[in-house]
């Protein structure tokens, strides 16, 4: 572990302590803790490096209450990527004291794409003898608490699909006269979860006159069990998703989720080991795009119909930070006749979901969300869109237990209906 250390030192030593993280660290705000900052894990790491202190599990628990928003990052004014730290020290740590068992179970079925599929499908069938509709009739409710799978008996999560997306459209979307052809990368909320908006996103690719494959063999992008420190799944997952992308002759990898996404364009170059697949990834890197991104590129059309609606936007952190893209999604909202749109505060403030976080950190992640509902709903809007399924879910968490008749949708979904696609 010797060189790990050393590769830390390398982003520790320019840390110069200045607190710059806490005025952007949501959980610091959430919490009011120093050692839930950048800096303060930084010092923590730090003594690790020194040997003072040793990968317990109490660090362990610590650097989980993070949300990986890249906030710190981002505005760090000495370059620190205490992003890309963070994770190498969930990896160490996650390797010296392993992971719950539940965690540890889900990761590994992630690995068996078919057994994966199989059970999220009867999931579907099943779902009612564990789960039960939420009042407003947003989502499910669990009729027991499941602190194993991070749920309470207030959280409010979607259901899963009937039908998932995979299920309901074939590989090849073909049209006429196709003036490109793209993969389209569903992930796994996309598919299993809100498949219309996938179809949104497959309906407006052919819209441009684009071909779009939807890889049957894709597997989970892997972000789940590398954010946890489960490197050995995440870097199998990684590098299957890039040998089965890369096989195919496409001008660009299309996202409609920022995660999945962030892996595909950025996180995977750190996970990835294999000379010859990380060679693969560098090019297929390349091609990766979000929908928002790839429809600005090809020209925003010109005949859309009529969308009367009050709409504002979330920038997921992942999207905006880990992709870059931002502008994309509000000129494409903007452009929508009838679209009344009005930018929220703090829009690419973190909404607390944070994948795994907000499942082990439920009560900090809710104080979170609360802040970012305040200011969505402080716009007027009646429409919140975002191109993040997590954020979704989580935002839609949050307005179900706050009793607020926004809606949230994938900025896919709003562009279909100007299409006339919806």
């Amino acid at each position: 572990m010797e060189h790990k250390y050393e590769e830390w030192q390398q982003q520790l030593v320019k840390c110069i302590r200045c607190g710059t993280c806490r005025s952007v660290c949501p959980v610091f705000q959430a919490a009011d803790n120093e050692n839930t900052t950048a800096r303060g894990k930084v010092k923590l790491l730090e003594a690790v490096s020194e040997g003072k202190l040793t990968l317990t599990p109490e660090l362990q628990a610590r650097m989980s209450k993070c949300l990986l928003c890249k906030a710190c990052a981002a505005g760090c004014p000495s370059g620190v990527k205490t992003d890309e730290l963070f994770l190498s020290a969930r990896r160490a740590l996650a390797a010296q004291n392993g992971l719950p068992l539940a965690k540890k179970l889900a990761f590994t079925g992630l690995t068996y794409r078919k057994l994966f599929d199989l059970g999220l499908k009867m999931g579907s069938l099943f779902q009612g003898i564990i789960f039960k509709d939420a009042p407003d009739g947003r989502g499910k409710l669990a009729r027991i608490p499941l602190p194993g799978a991070g749920l309470g008996q207030r959280r409010i999560i979607p259901p899963l699909a009937t039908t998932p997306l995979r299920s309901r459209l074939p590989e090849i979307n073909k049209v006429a006269s196709p003036k490109a052809r793209v993969a389209f990368y569903t992930g796994c909320m996309l598919n299993y979860v809100y498949p219309d908006a996938g179809e949104a996103i497959v309906k407006i690719l052919k819209a441009h006159d684009v071909e779009v494959i939807i890889p049957a063999k894709q597997s989970c992008c892997g972000t789940p069990a590398f954010t946890s420190g489960d490197y050995r799944v995440g870097r199998y997952l990684a590098e299957e998703n890039v040998k089965l992308l890369a096989a195919g002759k496409y001008e660009n990898i299309i996202t409609g989720c920022a995660s999945c996404g962030a892996a595909l364009k950025h996180e995977y170059g750190a996970i990835i080991e294999d000379p010859e697949v990380k060679q693969l990834w560098e090019e297929l890197s390349k091609k990766i795009k979000d929908i928002t991104e790839f429809v600005v590129s090809r020209g925003i059309k010109q005949d859309l119909r009529e969308v009367r609606a009050k709409i504002t936007y979330h920038d997921p952190c992942h999207l905006v930070r880990g992709m870059g893209v931002s502008k994309e999604p509000r000129q494409l909202l903007q452009a929508i006749p009838g679209v009344n749109y009005v930018e929220m505060k703090d829009a690419a403030k973190c909404c607390g979901a944070g994948g795994t976080f907000s499942m082990a950190h439920y009560d900090v992640s809710r104080t979170i969300n609360d802040w970012k509902l305040d200011n969505a709903e402080g716009t007027g809007a009646t429409i919140l869109a975002t191109g993040c399924s997590a954020c979704r879910m989580h935002i839609t968490d949050g307005l179900g237990q706050r009793g607020s008749h926004m809606k949230v949708v994938h900025t896919a979904e709003i562009i279909a209906k100007a299409y006339g696609l919806d």
